[in-house]
């Protein structure tokens, strides 16, 4: 019996002694320095993917900015911002449309521009083929040579309803003002062209900033992975 206790201790040390082999420092070392230059291989190849699709988008966002003026007040203003040439109003203006921009920080914004009797209008409804969308705004009324009246939508409902122009671009599109009276009309050809090519511009110009951010986080991880690799 104490024969076999013996045996049997022995043959429990030596598969003890057979287990799983623990690594040595160099041998850490080294397999952290491959895992660094396969990051560092990754990140290169993102950097330069992501390089090129800037670089094919840049001509894209130097075309439609030649529609585009940019108006910055520096005394009273943070942000500027780019206006489509047919959207601007020289002064106050008399016309009744909606007017959309893109800031210099990529908020988008929609006004709506009324000339005319007293609406005291806050919302903005857009109807195409009996699909409808309301949006409502900050409104501020003013007389100056006439009534005028101007909502502001926010940068979501701004992006939304420019959306919905690039729904239903090929139908009539119905511009209903809602307030304490009601006005209706119809986007001309010009105007919803315009209000087009702003959605164009806002989506080319975020995608240019995200790549830009992302070619700075590919940079700093290459710097990080070298560095790494350099001790």
């Amino acid at each position: 019996m104490k024969r076999q206790l013996l045996i049997g201790l022995m043959a429990a040390t030596l598969l003890i002694g057979c287990g799983p082999h623990k690594p040595s420092v160099a041998e850490q070392r080294e397999a952290k320095r491959q895992q660094d230059s396969t990051n560092l291989a990754m990140q290169e190849k993102s950097l330069a993917y992501t390089d090129s699709l800037l670089q094919s988008l840049l001509p894209t966002a130097d075309s439609l900015l030649a529609l585009f003026d940019y108006k910055k007040n520096e005394k009273y203003e943070d942000n500027g911002y780019y206006i489509h040439k047919h959207l601007q109003t020289a002064g106050l203006g008399q016309r009744i449309y909606l007017q959309a921009f893109v800031t210099d920080n990529l908020k988008t914004v929609v006004r709506s521009m009324y000339f005319g009797t007293k609406l005291e209008h806050n919302a903005i409804t857009l109807i195409a083929d009996s699909v409808s969308s309301r949006f409502e705004g900050e409104p501020h009324y003013f007389e100056a040579e006439g009534n005028h009246e101007m909502v502001t939508l926010s940068n979501n409902d701004a992006v939304a309803l420019l959306q919905f122009v690039n729904a239903y671009a090929d139908k009539r599109i119905k511009v209903r003002l809602s307030g304490k009276r009601n006005y209706a009309y119809y986007l001309n050809a010009k105007d919803k062209h315009a209000l087009l090519e702003t959605l164009r511009l806002q989506v080319v110009m975020s995608d240019i900033k995200r790549l830009e951010e992302q070619q700075r986080q590919s940079s700093l991880q290459i710097e990080t992975y070298k560095r790494r690799l350099e001790k």
